[in-house]
């Protein structure tokens, strides 16, 4: 039996059984995590049952329960192994605590949840109350520009797995950072992460960090303060269709060194957010991807629908001294087709805490909807601009700022830096 995802410009076709979907097998062995019974944290049983149960097996966090993750988990070197979400699963809800332990490089590895191996299954619960990982991002956001510098903040979930099947996984208020996708062949769908605050911003609170080639993620729901997704070389091959992201960052594609490409976003809402579908080029480097596609995109209330820059900076780093800032991404068959919506009333969100706002751009206003800032023709080739019908906030038209950075002209673009045509 084999399934066929199709992707951007190709088909990846896989094996079926190259997924670890035990539903479909016989004599796969179970286990149930018991709590712990004489302390906080619930991660050495989760280790104990995931060695004693073994490969070809089926590890299962009972409902009704709340695992506490008073360590980081580390499971490693599995192999044909699902893990079966009923329960609820915590991170520790002491914030000094948490930074103490990220501090600590011999406990902490970088991320608080971390899968490694080959053929594994993740499976969330359909079930509102159940299932959820829990960060305890509103105990630290209130802190305001100070959290947004914090190096105690833990990123949540590593997941370096080559054929992954991840689905209905919800997370709730992270604290910052949320998947980190190793690996390849991941096949992730309807993914919920809320990290809605009601005091102080959201910072980092990035949905997808992708570097697993050859995956699709279908079906994904985030409210946050970043990227739903930022994807970037040597990463090839990713599909990600069926969106909606409120408050974030965008739809995102990086580029500062290596090759990759063929990335596909297709199918997404994304309203009261900042950016849209968005590029940066980090300023001083260079890299080449192609073959990168846009479209259906509906965007409400976002301060820039379509956002290509390549001279983007991090604002808590700055520029790196000595960096030759004529170096630059190689951007070729770009492409954003079937855009309709409207600008933003403000050109800024809660992340600003710099004077100029970080995402200020060349020429921006609330009047345009497409931004393209490339360094020049040879960095920008072959882009393609298809039936984009965008209104700026005050109803008008919205127009284009389409530029050659450091006084570069003739572009090549088909722009015309006013109101947007296109066909």
């Amino acid at each position: 039996m084999k399934f066929s995802i199709h992707l951007h410009g190709f088909v990846l076709a896989s094996v079926a059984s190259a997924y670890w979907l035990p539903e479909t097998l016989d004599g796969v062995k179970t286990c149930v995590v018991p709590k712990n019974e004489t302390g906080p944290d619930d991660t050495p049983n989760i280790v104990k049952t995931t060695v004693e149960c073994g490969d070809h097996s089926r590890v299962i966090f009972e409902k009704g329960l709340t695992y506490s993750l008073w360590t980081p988990l580390q499971l490693k070197n599995l192999s044909n192994v699902e893990f079966v979400f009923n329960g609820n699963m915590s991170l520790p809800d002491n914030v000094s605590y948490v930074e103490s332990v990220v501090a600590d490089t011999s406990i902490y590895p970088g991320r608080w949840i971390n899968f490694q191996g080959t053929n594994v299954t993740l499976t969330g619960s359909n079930d509102s109350q159940e299932g959820w990982f829990i960060g305890h991002g509103e105990l630290w956001w209130p802190g305001g520009a100070v959290n947004s510098v914090n190096k105690g903040r833990p990123h949540f979930f590593s997941i370096k797995v080559d054929y992954l099947r991840a689905r209905c996984l919800k997370v709730w208020k992270p604290v910052a950072w949320v998947f980190s996708m190793g690996g390849s062949y991941v096949w992730m769908t309807d993914t919920l992460i809320d990290a809605r605050s009601d005091d102080g911003f959201p910072f980092n609170t990035d949905g997808i960090d992708m570097s697993a080639s050859h995956s699709l993620i279908d079906g994904f729901t985030i409210y946050n303060g970043d990227d739903l997704i930022n994807v970037s070389p040597p990463t090839t091959n990713v599909t990600v269709r069926n969106m909606y992201s409120s408050g974030g960052h965008g739809v995102a594609v990086s580029c500062a060194s290596g090759a990759g490409g063929d990335y596909l976003f297709e199918n997404a809402v994304v309203e009261d957010s900042l950016m849209g579908a968005r590029f940066k080029g980090a300023l001083g480097t260079t890299c080449d991807l192609r073959n990168v596609a846009w479209r259906n995109f509906t965007i409400r209330n976002t301060s820039y629908p379509i956002h290509f820059i390549e001279n983007y900076v991090d604002q808590e780093k700055g520029l790196p001294p000595g960096r030759n800032v004529s170096l630059a991404a190689y951007a070729t068959n770009f492409t954003w087709e079937n855009f309709v919506g409207q600008t933003g009333e403000s050109l800024r969100d809660g992340s600003c805490i710099s004077d100029p706002c970080w995402s200020a751009t060349l020429g921006d206003s609330t009047d345009k909807g497409v931004y393209l800032l490339c360094a020049d023709a040879d960095h920008c080739k072959d882009f393609h601009f298809n039936n984009i019908y965008l209104k700026a906030y005050g109803g008008r038209p919205a127009e284009m700022e389409c530029t050659g950075l450091n006084g570069v002209t003739g572009m090549g673009v088909a722009c015309t830096n006013s109101t947007i045509v296109m066909s």
